[in-house]
């Protein structure tokens, strides 16, 4: 990304000086986007965006993950799926769930059907030579990186009762689900085995209309979820909607013919 132009900057300063209410929030943006280019390729999107105004949302957001303003965007997105997927007839499930922040926003705007969580409590398995990159400036994963415990997950999502717990290695526990059909789910595993036999498992279950939201697919720390959910598409001839936030989308077949 080249550095920040100089006509831009003069432009901001100019605001600063003599610019009204308009261009002086315009200052607040310029100045961000002046700040990211000094550091390379991190661009600032467009401001005046309604989901930044839902007060709700961003202090609920911010009560769940306190220390981690990095996946708002993220969490509005499933948020909004959930609520897009209400008619869609089916449970819920999450494959990695962490602390429960993302399944608080599931549970929530789904309170009548069941949400199944899946998830080790003892971080990530261990990567396999798929989950590599030659990338320096990109840590590798680790076995029993990102742990929570379950209590932290049971806490956070102490307000739901629709909420199952399905402790263990995926997709150690996927069969006490084999008879139940989905209309959301929410995937989050990181490495290319578990999002493997999550897509494998639950694709076959989504109903007509139903969304399968691939948290990792569009970062470059997660190869191996990406080459997963890759692979899978390719052999299923399933498009993934790629998300500016990372995210991946996948949707059954019928419900985009239908």
């Amino acid at each position: 990304m080249p550095m920040y132009s100089s006509r831009r900057v003069l432009k901001t300063l100019y605001w600063l000086f003599f610019g009204g209410p308009t261009k002086r929030r315009r200052i607040r943006q310029e100045c961000a986007r002046i700040a990211a280019s000094l550091f390379g390729d991190f661009p600032i999107s467009e401001d005046h965006k309604l989901w930044r105004e839902d007060k709700e949302f961003l202090a609920e957001y911010q009560r769940l993950s306190p220390d981690n303003p990095y996946s708002q965007d993220r969490k509005f997105v499933l948020r909004e799926l959930a609520r897009f997927t209400r008619d869609v007839p089916g449970c819920m499930a999450e494959c990695g769930c962490y602390k429960g922040g993302s399944a608080y926003f599931m549970a929530k705007e789904n309170p009548d059907v069941p949400l199944h969580l899946f998830d080790s409590f003892e971080g990530l398995s261990e990567p396999n030579n798929k989950d590599l990159h030659s990338r320096e400036d990109h840590w590798l994963w680790e076995r029993g990186s990102l742990v929570a415990t379950e209590e932290e997950a049971r806490k956070t999502l102490s307000g739901f009762d629709h909420v199952v717990f399905h402790k263990g290695w995926i997709p150690d526990r996927f069969p006490e689900v084999k008879d139940e059909r989905f209309r959301l789910v929410h995937i989050d595993v990181d490495l290319y085995q578990p999002t493997l036999d999550s897509l494998e498992f639950f694709y076959p279950r989504m109903n007509s209309g139903g969304v399968i939201v691939l948290d990792d697919y569009g970062f470059t720390t997660c190869p191996g979820a990406y080459r997963a959910t890759v692979e899978f598409t390719a052999k299923n001839l399933i498009y993934v909607l790629h998300l500016p936030t990372g995210q991946g989308i996948i949707t059954p077949k019928s419900s985009r013919h239908a």
